[in-house]
């Protein structure tokens, strides 16, 4: 996840350019003489289409009538907004983090009370239900990935306990990257600079 108030360093030398095609809005924002950070945002008026490129990566958003240099406030301040429009996307909006998904099923395990079932039947007799979590979650985390979280594996090991359990377990150490409140970060520092001009 981004700082965004250390971000803004990485943009404190850049310049804001804004060109008017018609159609075709193009807000350029970026270092003189250097591609660190540059970003562009690049409207298609007549289609409500916004791509976005730079050193920050690529995407591309639609909607069908307030994609639009003009009206693009109504995203910059609703991140899972603007999200909802996007249709492509090169760098990854979301990572898995490990230790949240752990902590995430423990407290799902006791919350549809399976935490008892998995203490007195899963692993050894003389094991304390500490250890005999440990052991299952380790199973369950097993292949784990930083990208698409739990394997089929684990789901089936989870669902063995209780079925009720795989209904939103997608999500278990689910973090936003915080790219798009990068670009909205991008934008606004933009715009705060052409106004101020």
């Amino acid at each position: 996840m981004f700082n965004l108030e250390r971000q803004k360093n990485n943009f404190k030398d850049h310049i804001a350019t804004f060109t008017d095609y018609g159609n075709i809005k193009i807000l350029d924002f970026k270092k003189p003489d250097s591609n660190h950070y540059r970003i562009r945002f690049l409207f298609e008026e007549d289609y409500c289409r916004l791509h976005i490129s730079g050193d920050l990566g690529e995407l591309i958003a639609v909607n069908y009538n307030n994609m639009t240099y003009d009206r693009f406030s109504d995203f910059v301040n609703d991140v899972g907004y603007f999200r909802s429009k996007i249709v492509c996307h090169s760098r990854d909006l979301d990572y898995y983090d490990e230790d949240k998904a752990r902590k995430e099923i423990v407290e799902l395990l006791k919350e549809h009370e399976s935490y008892k079932t998995v203490c007195s039947d899963y692993y050894f007799y003389g094991d304390s239900d500490k250890e005999r979590i440990t052991y299952f979650l380790d199973d369950v985390m097993a292949y784990f990935d930083d990208e698409s979280g739990l394997s089929s594996t684990g789901y089936e090991l989870l669902t063995e306990e209780d079925d009720s359990i795989y209904e939103g377990s997608d999500d278990f150490g689910k973090e936003e990257t915080g790219i798009l409140d990068l670009y909205m970060l991008a934008f606004k520092l933009a715009q705060k600079q052409l106004k101020e001009d």
